[in-house]
């Protein structure tokens, strides 16, 4: 009998509780029934971080995007054909990304960590001034 509490209470520490699991942000709606959001995975300290971004369109996830580890900000861009997204680490650096949604191609990734250049693309321009 004790020999079965034992087990049983070893096998209840070693089930993951809900803060181990990756969680969801806000979606957020887009153009053509597309919708979005980052799923945000546990970290030893608590915090957790959003390391992929999910592209669904009527309720069907059409691309999973994988940062650099982390993703930040993002935005559909060309009425939703592409998306742009921040990523970079929690410091010292940060790209920004142009990515064809419908077929996961990157289309350009740049230095977002210094200052915009005056020959910033449109897309970009927009990413950093996007909420």
């Amino acid at each position: 009998m004790i020999g079965m509490l034992l087990l049983s209470g070893a096998a209840l520490a070693h089930q993951p509780s809900q803060a181990d699991e990756p969680s969801e942000s806000a979606h957020r709606a887009g153009p053509n029934g597309l919708e979005g959001w980052t799923v945000i995975y546990p970290s030893p300290d608590g915090q957790g971080y959003p390391t992929t971004l999910v592209i669904a369109q009527r309720g069907h996830v059409i691309r999973r995007i994988h940062g650099d580890p982390l993703v930040g900000k993002w935005m559909f861009w060309e009425d939703g054909r592409q998306v742009a997204y921040h990523t970079g680490s929690l410091h010292f650096n940060m790209g920004c990304v142009l990515v064809d949604i419908a077929s996961g191609r990157q289309l350009a990734n740049l230095d977002c960590y210094h200052e915009l250049a005056e020959d910033a693309p449109a897309w970009e321009k927009a990413l950093r001034d996007a909420q």
